[in-house]
């Protein structure tokens, strides 16, 4: 139970450590079942990193190599499965610790803010004022603003109320949570969906957000070794939920576009220009554009929903944004291999992983395709770097990392586009978001994920690529 006194004076640095100790545990585990396979497994069945046995040393057969291998075999699924097991224990930690830090945070700001008015808090979260001296009792100005003080108080009292509610529900949260972990669910003789199950353990236990921004926050304050065991057992989920974008920037319109959507009724001039815009669409005067078309028609389509796009052939086609994206990445991946050195060393030597981003550029295409479709637009370069015990325990460092674009599809005053022999104005396409025959929308554009090794620069023969 949760009380006022443990919440105001609790320290979580056991909490962090038992989390850590648990991620640790998780690895080691994972290490041993690697070993598993490749220096015992392996050898048995003949296959594994070691050379083709010779015609005098065979694999062993017979019943009783077939009884050791499954054994075995069943040993290494307990050992991965329990590895799953462990950072579900670590990621539930992590979630409590993350949970109680800001329950008593806001608990601390609430008798912080109730003391400034003179009050006292004790421990069991009685908040009290002093009484008026006896000279100001009969004053009615004292005790007007006695009055108003203790209406203050109350609001604070409210707010410590609220900060052990949110204690206490994040204490049974994580309760539940360890409860659901169940060592007999996940031992592969008994269970052959162990690993699974504890898969399934472990996505329970890491409370990934769905909201977006709170889902960056969250990726964003993960203890990096936690964040590196999460990434192992289950990148894909990770990846198609977002992590490998940016934790820092948040893009927003550099400008205003053509203001406010559908605010008057379309004329008959209008109309014929969105007559005419859409001929353009239909294969005239964008014809040999087709990602400009694309745009246009989704322009025209007036439900202004976001448009995700590809990178990739933006990349190919323009070779100023090829320059540009290479020359992000270069100017980084030094710096983000030294941070993902220093963490790993810091853990121990245990796989970490860490955010990384570069700063956002600006600039216009050059490719007519993509400036016609785009036109000015921001990138930058996020990902994940990792780095993980080699086989002489030194680090070894990649990174996996995507491309990305931002950029709003709207009309300014003052600028025309000529196309194929045609002048289309801005003031002409702002007046269809205007009247409601088009509406602006964000467009979004990512690469594929892409994965590289950093070698170490300084190391013989290093290079990074």
């Amino acid at each position: 139970m949760v009380t006022f006194a443990l919440l105001r004076h609790a320290s979580f640095a056991s909490l962090d450590h038992a989390g850590g100790t648990w991620t640790g545990v998780s690895g080691h585990m994972e290490h041993l079942a690697g070993q598993m396979r490749s220096g015992v497994l392996g050898p048995l069945s003949g296959g594994g990193p070691y050379a083709a046995p010779a015609a005098e040393s065979r694999p062993w057969t017979g019943a009783a190599a077939d009884e050791a291998v499954r054994e075995i075999g069943l040993l290494t699924d307990e050992l991965h499965a329990f590895h799953y097991e462990a950072l579900a224990v670590a990621a539930a930690l992590h979630r409590a610790r993350k949970a109680f830090t800001e329950a008593q945070q806001k608990l601390l700001r609430a008798i912080g803010d109730a003391e400034a008015l003179g009050a006292t808090v004790s421990d069991d979260g009685t908040a009290t004022l002093p009484d008026l001296p006896p000279e100001e009792r009969n004053d009615p100005e004292a005790i007007a603003y006695q009055k108003r003080k203790w209406d203050e108080l109350q609001h604070h009292v409210r707010d410590m109320t609220a900060a052990l509610t949110a204690a206490t529900e994040a204490d049974n949260a994580v309760a539940a949570a360890l409860r659901t972990l169940n060592p007999e669910e996940v031992d592969p003789a008994t269970h052959p969906d162990g690993a699974a199950n504890a898969l399934s353990d472990l996505e329970g236990a890491m409370a990934m957000p769905t909201d977006p921004k709170a889902r960056k926050e969250w990726w964003a304050a993960l203890d990096p070794a936690l964040r590196a065991g999460l990434l192992a057992a289950d990148a894909d989920k990770l990846i198609k939920a977002g992590i490998l974008g940016p934790t820092e920037y948040e893009w927003s319109s550099p400008d205003k576009g053509a203001g406010p959507w559908g605010v008057r009724e379309p004329g008959i001039a209008d109309q014929m220009m969105r007559v005419k815009v859409a001929a353009m669409v239909g294969g005239g005067a964008l014809a040999g554009y087709p990602d400009a078309a694309r745009n246009m028609a989704h322009y025209l389509d007036g439900d202004g929903t976001p448009l995700n796009l590809a990178v990739e052939p933006m990349l190919r086609d323009d070779a100023d944004f090829r320059a540009k994206a290479d020359a992000q990445l270069a100017a980084n991946k030094d710096k983000w291999r030294r941070a993902a050195v220093e963490a790993f060393e810091k853990s121990g030597g245990v796989p970490v992983s860490i955010p990384v981003e570069s700063p956002v550029g600006s600039r216009k295409f050059e490719d007519l395709n993509w400036y016609r479709a785009i036109g000015g637009h921001q990138y930058l370069t996020s990902g994940v770097v990792t780095a993980v015990p080699g086989p002489d325990g030194k680090p070894q460092v990649s990174l996996q990392y995507q491309v990305n674009v931002w950029d709003r599809y709207n009309w300014d005053e003052g600028k025309s586009t000529p196309i194929a022999g045609t002048i289309v104005t801005d003031h002409d396409m702002a007046t269809l978001h205007q009247t409601g025959l088009a509406k602006e929308f964000d467009i979004v554009g990512r690469t594929k994920p892409i994965t590289i090794q950093l070698d170490d620069p300084a190391a013989p023969g290093g290079k990074t690529p």
